[in-house]
């Protein structure tokens, strides 16, 4: 079953580099809203790569945003995120309800404008989602190990992602403390922690039945969900329409944070599908109200 299919924007330019010490130009000198394309996070595949939008220079470290795009695990790309998104323009309606006609980004612009730093990242497309979380936190160890260079607050991480992606973004946040299958040293800056301190969860699938490949305990969010446990808060989005994702999936995830007294909020949204523009015109304001109220932004 695919999951999230995006539309693809166009290639960015090429650069970056394999360590926080070379990967784009200093970042001493910034003094105005930049991007940084093509940094690779890891070097064992050159999907490995992310793209990073930085606010003006302002007194304190940038919080960051980290954008995990979806696609079912095989398609998609971290461009998708500079699609514009236009609040006056109606997109069409989808013909079922699985049709994908347009794609649920952040708003970028309106991130940096307010101070936040924003990564989207690219993965490995190879319907494996170990592999892609694996990738996820590799990036979250990447950027948290140039927070100097790039001037990221460490302390205020966030992990967002719909579909595909927000499982990738559900176990960094429920096992960026942890050494799980999801970690491969191989990928770099082993030492540093993975951790992100709030989740956005568009739509993100938790049952196994949504889930490619041959997967158990140790892939499962609920294993790592246990009372007591120091968990990042989570805002869950879904609609009661997706048929992809079935909103009791959402509605699991938010009762076992919940359970465990974790800090979580659920929006369901009423007939909305998977991928439906409504997350666009409803969810991207209450979503940086969270990310505003977790982090002082």
């Amino acid at each position: 079953m695919v999951l999230g299919l995006v539309a693809c924007a166009g290639s960015s330019p090429s650069g970056g580099a394999a360590t926080p010490a070379a990967a784009g130009s200093s970042a001493s000198s910034v003094s105005a809203p930049r991007t940084v394309y093509d940094v690779a996070y890891a070097g064992t595949s050159p999907e490995q790569r992310l793209d990073l939008y930085l606010p003006a220079a302002a007194g304190r470290p940038a919080p960051l945003v980290i954008w995990i795009h979806g696609g079912g695990w095989r398609t998609g790309d971290k461009s998708s995120i500079a699609d514009r998104y236009d609040p006056t323009v109606t997109p069409p309606k989808p013909t079922s309800c699985n049709d994908v006609v347009q794609v649920q980004v952040p708003d970028v612009a309106a991130l940096t404008a307010r101070g936040y730093a924003v990564a989207s990242i690219n993965y490995r497309l190879e319907q494996d989602p170990i592999t892609a979380v694996q990738d996820a936190k590799a990036a979250v160890r990447y950027l948290r190990a140039g927070a100097t260079r790039y001037r990221l607050d460490p302390d205020r991480f966030a992990a967002w992602g719909n579909s595909a992606g927000a499982y990738s973004a559900i176990m960094v946040g429920l096992t960026g403390g942890q050494r799980t299958v999801f970690d491969d040293p191989a990928l770099g800056n082993s030492d540093v922690p993975a951790t992100v301190q709030a989740v956005v969860d568009w739509y993100g699938p938790t049952d196994f039945a949504s889930i490619p490949g041959h997967l158990g305990p140790a892939e499962n969010p609920f294993t790592y969900i246990v009372a007591g446990r120091s968990l990042p808060p989570f805002r869950i989005a879904n609609g009661d329409a997706d048929c992809v994702v079935p909103v009791a999936q959402a509605r699991r995830l938010y009762d076992a944070l919940r359970t465990a007294g974790s800090v979580a909020t659920l929006a369901v949204l009423p007939g909305a599908g998977h991928e439906d523009p409504a997350f666009m015109r409803t969810q991207l304001a209450p979503t940086v109200t969270f990310l505003a109220r977790t982090f002082g932004q």
